[in-house]
């Protein structure tokens, strides 16, 4: 669990995070209308081809739309105190970093002679500077938060405090069906990067690997990820969600809705543009296996991210604490919880109602090697032990009379 002061600090910082990503956004709709940015994002335009670029470059892409929606959740999670938003905050600072590094690379590396955005040689240098000064300062932000997060991690229940309200796990199926999908993910993102390095390195037909990784020539956005930096982004998320899903770790729920949100604008608006455009069942005649394998990866990205947000989303499993005097794994039993009574285990004699017959009662056998004191017999006759004095008044029956 996290503690409550790395929970608002990391808060706080995804909540700059959020107004930066739903500036640029903004920023989009203004310049360049509503109907214009649903275009560029689903196919029907494009930014600054034929060597008339537009009045206003793009600045951002679907990806910031998954991305607002993984920071708003994040942050709504962690200032109202709930359980989830420790995976939430983790997989929104990762994102959030990935991105903003991509940004500062292209905006920073962009010239009028050198080009990183596509038809981006009218691109307005004051805007190009705002995101590029923007994503900059984010950086040692997301840097902050990636130290914070771990730093607040805490043992359940803690020792010397109330355990409190137990966390959950995925419930039911929720844990080896988004095993699945995230897992399949995982394998479409290694396959993408053998496909790209071999088509790179071994015909020479491929895009570059200078243009894969870092976009050159090829971005479409100021805020643009270029496809190699988008594998190497989802591919450690996908497989530690894949880990934590099948192991039903506390943080799978978060941690995969987290990767959900993330994925599923993308593939969603994806998708639209391939039906808008008539290419969904069309792979071409230049690369057709790359072609297939995007048209799978987008299939298994919008499929399985739904599945994650529909079975991670229900009401997860209490941790369940055990026996009385309940210890989790590895941390013990809970300060101040009487445990199981083992007899003997005061010092006090291992007789009675707990340890057996009370001595000189039927059945009673004295331990092995004990050996009764000089004059001692059983329970039926007194005698004292030897060189004892006489017993003086006070003993023995009352006095007749």
């Amino acid at each position: 669990m996290l503690s409550k002061g790395a929970r608002i600090t990391a808060g706080a910082l995804c909540l700059l995070f959020l107004l930066h990503t739903l500036y640029w956004l903004g920023h989009d709709l203004v310049t360049l209308g509503p109907g214009t940015v649903w275009g560029l994002w689903t196919g029907g335009a494009s930014a600054g081809f034929g060597g008339a670029p537009m009045a206003a470059y793009p600045v951002a892409t679907p990806y910031e739309l998954g991305l607002a929606l993984l920071q708003g959740a994040a942050v709504g999670t962690a200032f109202a105190g709930r359980r989830p938003a420790g995976g939430l905050l983790a997989v929104a600072t990762t994102l959030t970093l990935s991105l903003r590094v991509q940004a500062v690379v292209s905006t920073g590396s962009h010239t009028s002679t050198d080009l990183w955005f596509v038809g981006g040689g009218g691109i307005d240098d004051s805007t190009l500077t705002a995101v590029f000064l923007s994503a900059g300062a984010l950086v040692p932000l997301a840097l902050v938060a990636a130290v914070v997060l771990p730093a607040g991690i805490r043992a359940w229940p803690r020792p010397g405090r109330a355990p409190g309200r137990p966390p959950v796990r995925p419930h039911g199926p929720a844990g080896p069906a988004s095993a699945i999908a995230l897992g399949a993910l995982t394998l479409l993102w290694v396959i993408w990067i053998c496909y790209a390095l071999v088509q790179s390195l071994g015909s020479g037909s491929g895009a570059s690997l200078e243009m894969l990784f870092t976009g050159h020539g090829v971005l479409r956005a100021m805020l643009g990820m270029a496809p190699g930096w988008a594998w190497l982004t989802f591919l450690p998320l996908c497989a530690v969600g894949t880990i934590l899903a099948a192991t039903r770790r506390v943080s799978a729920r978060s941690f995969a809705l987290g990767t959900a949100l993330a994925l599923l604008p993308v593939a969603f608006l994806a998708l639209i543009g391939s039906l808008r455009t008539g290419t969904l069942f069309e792979l071409g005649d230049v690369a057709p296996g790359g072609a297939l394998l995007g048209r799978v990866q987008m299939l298994v990205e919008l499929v399985g991210s739904v599945v994650v947000l529909v079975l991670m989303g229900r009401r997860g499993v209490p941790v369940q604490p055990g026996v009385p005097g309940f210890a989790v794994p590895g941390l013990g039993p809970v300060p101040g919880v009487p445990g199981p009574y083992v007899p003997g285990s005061m010092g006090a004699p291992a007789y009675g109602p707990f340890g057996g017959p009370m001595p000189g009662a039927p059945g009673y056998q004295a331990p092995p090697g004990h050996q009764a004191p000089p004059g001692y017999q059983a329970p039926g006759g007194f005698q004292a032990p030897a060189g004892y004095p006489p017993p003086q008044g006070g003993f023995g029956p009352p006095p007749a009379g």
